[in-house]
């Protein structure tokens, strides 16, 4: 049984591949770059009617909100639609059940935080 793990063992490290840099640069000097992290995205509100106003709490150093919302009925309706925009609410054209926004700050965006409107 000894030979069966330490054979195995064997061919996952030749199986492995490389690590590789999350990033490269060319350029000399000192890296200045910054682990951190996004501050999730909090949603306040979302009043339903015609139209739906959704409302969030910012993100700091967002630039651009996206907000997705489901068309149709049931909790399966893909989220087919979709708008942008830098302020911190934005109004759906119709009447809508639920709604997703994300955030972008800088390269990286938030997951999307989703809310049931009422």
């Amino acid at each position: 049984m000894s030979r069966v793990v330490v054979a195995t063992a064997v061919l996952c490290l030749l199986a492995a591949q490389p690590a590789s840099a999350a990033w490269e640069t060319n350029a000399p000097g000192t890296a200045k770059a910054k682990a951190g992290t996004v501050q999730p995205l909090v949603i306040t509100s979302c009043a339903k009617g015609t139209p739906t106003v959704v409302k969030w709490e910012p993100v700091p150093g967002a630039s651009m909100y996206t907000v997705l919302w489901q068309q149709g009925n049931g909790a399966n309706a893909p989220y087919a639609n979709s708008g942008t925009t830098s302020a911190l609410t934005y109004s759906v054209p119709d009447s809508i059940s639920r709604v997703r926004v994300q955030a972008t700050v800088g390269s990286w965006s938030t997951s999307h935080t989703q809310i049931d409107c009422s």
